[in-house]
């Protein structure tokens, strides 16, 4: 194995704060980290999501995370995935089928992503990481 490759299929805050935690710490613990973003987890990233905080939540740490009064303030997953990729080897990639399937493209989301790629794309980078799928 010769890192990790983490795929986020699902919109809702916590789940995509949680990835971005596992990357940020893989990253800075020297494991080479792809990410592949896909299906509805893609509005979690769009921008005017991201700049009004309007995030689906599951449930009670969402709600808290995204409230400004609450005590222990964490960063979003934006900022966890921006630091990350200064800090090591980290891949961040839209997938081609839902955008398509949405009508977008890349410069409809936050400026995170590498590029995007099909799933035969991923795979292929993948072909030798251990996959944890969120």
């Amino acid at each position: 194995m010769s890192g990790y490759a983490i795929v986020i299929g699902s919109e809702e805050l916590e789940k995509v704060q949680a990835a971005s935690m596992i990357a940020a710490v893989a990253v800075v613990s020297d494991y080479e980290l792809d990410v592949f973003v896909t299906m509805n987890a893609l509005t979690a990233f769009e921008k005017e999501v991201v700049e009004n905080r309007d995030f689906k939540t599951e449930g009670g740490v969402g709600e808290l995370m995204l409230d400004p009064d609450t005590e222990t303030q964490v960063p979003l997953f934006t900022e966890q995935l921006e630091q990350a990729k200064m800090l090591g080897e980290l891949g961040i990639y839209a997938c081609t089928m839902a955008m398509d399937l949405q009508g977008n493209t890349l410069d409809d989301y936050i400026d995170l992503f590498d590029d995007e790629l099909g799933v035969s794309g991923f795979l292929g980078l993948a072909e030798d990481k251990e996959v944890i799928f969120i």
